[in-house]
């Protein structure tokens, strides 16, 4: 007898989003959250890297993507999907196009973009109790503007790119409920 696809969600957008926040709702409704960095650090503890700054996770990624292929974190997570084969699963961080063309190919995935402004993604990185942010507005939008440029087109990151090719947009300007309904109608879209 053969399995059912894993029903997979990719979720995409930039720093202070919303979309861990997005993964746990969906982990509530018994989605399995696997998330890309988690690849990235393993890769990198293979190094001796022990401290995972943005700009570690975001250098050894494109490392990664360059030695391995573009489509090397979605991969491995698909390979662990397949692996393990849970029913649902939610994968945080999708960043290069390469990424979302390899998930895309699967025709049980979905692309969320969760999106907020600016300044509330900034209060949230600040306000956080664990990878707080620390340092001014103006250089939290220079550091963010490298989750859109860095590296090659081919390897490099691309969010806002990639947030143009969700199936589906979350915008988290207002408090958890209002993420937690808007989570839920994308969830019901995707599930029609």
């Amino acid at each position: 007898m053969k399995k059912k696809k894993s029903l997979i969600i990719g979720l995409v957008g930039l720093p202070g989003a919303g979309k861990t926040t997005v993964a746990k709702q969906l982990a509530s409704k018994g989605f399995v959250h696997v998330t890309l960095s988690y690849f990235i650090k393993e890769e990198a503890k293979k190094d001796g890297i022990r401290e995972f700054s943005r700009e570690v996770l975001q250098n050894y990624g494109n490392k990664m993507r360059e030695a391995y292929g573009p489509q090397i974190l979605a991969q491995l997570a698909l390979k662990k999907i397949r692996e393990e084969h849970p029913q649902k699963v939610v994968i945080d961080g999708v960043r290069n196009l390469y990424e979302v063309a390899f998930l895309k190919v699967e025709n049980n995935f979905a692309l969320i973009g969760v999106s907020a402004r600016p300044k509330n993604r900034y209060t949230r990185l600040t306000q956080r109790t664990d990878r707080v942010w620390k340092g001014t507005y103006t250089e939290f939008l220079r550091h963010e503007k490298r989750e859109d440029t860095l590296g090659s087109r081919q390897t490099g990151l691309r969010v806002k790119e990639c947030f143009k090719q969700a199936d589906f947009e979350i915008e988290n300007n207002s408090t958890l409920e209002d993420l937690s309904t808007a989570t839920n109608v994308a969830l019901k879209n995707i599930l029609r």
